[in-house]
């Protein structure tokens, strides 16, 4: 009889978005304010469809017809990435692997290093990093405090780690990393032999040319990092879904592999490759109209978090992010834990947020609320939490 894989006892009963799902459902009666996941709302662009729907109706004709497609992607996409997301960065397109969603991604690099590699985390952080390193069968995990004292930014690791995992601007603090601070951790990755593991997702919400867009912005990154994108939050494909990541050849491990050549051997085993209609839906994100369309959105949820940022301090809360991102990490009211905030904002206020603990020990006492809810939803939201007692 087959025996499961123990490492999965470790594991934590639910996945977090489920829990909230499952208490919100004892209200679907009310109309509530979903401030909690960060799906898009906004519909994706006509422009974008069309492209999706005319590489569908390639697939009807036999001369245009395409059957299995190539696991690192097609080479119009790569090519359309390298020449609008990696302007002089020294990036090429056969470093680019094409993916169906930054999840998936981060998930299955973790079969290239070894059970015993060293991991370093940010506290709080998004549960992936940690649910995936913990079903690999890695126990080696090393907490990065991230508090307001300081900024909500990580510090150095005490010990010697081997994989590195950096997400800006950040999920769920909403706090970016300033090309200083980045620059650091490229440092030090390259003193200890480290890999990042760079997830760049809501790098469209980027306003600041002092923040990095992407991590190779840092001179040395390529040495030392692999970076993770996304056309889920920019583009409104996360029911569609499609990714990317860069990895570059000069990346070694400790005993002289190539990991840009395992990896390829990896997905061509494992991975099938992201749908040719979806990769022209991504590909046209990149043109003239696409970009125009795609900003107008962009725009449309940043005006979400300026307005649920502003609305939630003239209500006397105590915000963090929300410029770079479209998160803001709240602080709960008069101490109290995330999970009872949690239960009477649902109660009290009809909102759905996160509980800051979910996202790791250093996340309790906050809560996170998502901007991609649309502004009517947030006004709304606004004015039921100005109506509760505390």
């Amino acid at each position: 009889m087959v025996k499961l894989n123990k490492d999965y006892t470790k594991l934590d009963e639910d996945y977090l978005f489920f829990e909230i799902e499952k208490r919100a459902a004892f209200f679907v009666k009310k109309s509530l304010c979903n401030l909690g996941i960060g799906d898009i709302t906004l519909a994706i662009p006509e422009v974008i469809t069309e492209a999706i729907c005319s590489a569908t109706k390639e697939l009807q004709e036999e001369k245009t017809l395409r059957g299995y497609g190539p696991s690192q992607g097609y080479l119009f996409l790569r090519e359309a990435i390298q020449k609008n997301e990696y302007i002089n960065i020294p990036i090429t397109e056969d470093e680019i692997f094409v993916q169906n969603g930054i999840k998936n991604a981060i998930s299955s690099l973790q079969d290239l290093f070894c059970k015993t590699s060293y991991v370093a985390v940010c506290d709080p952080t998004y549960p992936v990093y940690v649910d995936s390193n913990v079903m690999a069968g890695r126990e080696n995990i090393e907490y990065l405090p991230c508090l307001e004292e300081n900024g909500f930014l990580p510090t150095l690791p005490q010990k010697n780690v081997d994989l590195i995992y950096i997400c800006s601007p950040n999920n769920p603090t909403g706090v970016a990393f300033t090309r200083k601070d980045l620059k650091k951790w490229v440092d030090f990755a390259k003193k200890q032999n480290a890999l990042i593991f760079f997830d760049g997702a809501y790098e469209a919400f980027i306003t600041s040319d002092d923040v990095p867009h992407s991590i190779y912005e840092i001179p040395g990154a390529d040495e030392v990092a692999i970076e993770f994108r996304s056309f889920s939050k920019s583009a409104g494909f996360t029911g569609l879904r499609c990714s990317y990541l860069v990895l570059p050849k000069k990346l070694k491990t400790e005993d002289g592999f190539s990991i840009h050549k395992f990896y390829k051997r990896h997905i061509d085993t494992k991975y099938g490759g992201t749908s040719y209609p979806i990769q022209r839906g991504a590909e046209r994100c990149f043109t003239e109209d696409g970009k125009k369309a795609l900003e107008r959105n962009l725009n449309i949820y940043r005006s979400g978090a300026k307005m649920l940022r502003e609305g939630l301090i003239s209500l006397d809360y105590k915000v963090f992010g929300g410029t770079h991102s479209p998160y803001i990490w709240c602080k709960t009211k008069n101490e109290m834990s995330s999970w009872d905030f949690f239960d009477l904002l649902l109660k009290k206020a009809q909102i759905i947020a996160i509980p800051g603990s979910g996202f790791g020990r250093c996340g309790e006492g906050f809560i996170r609320f998502s901007a991609f809810a649309n502004q009517k939803t947030i006004e709304t939201a606004l004015n039921n939490l100005e109506k509760v007692t505390l």
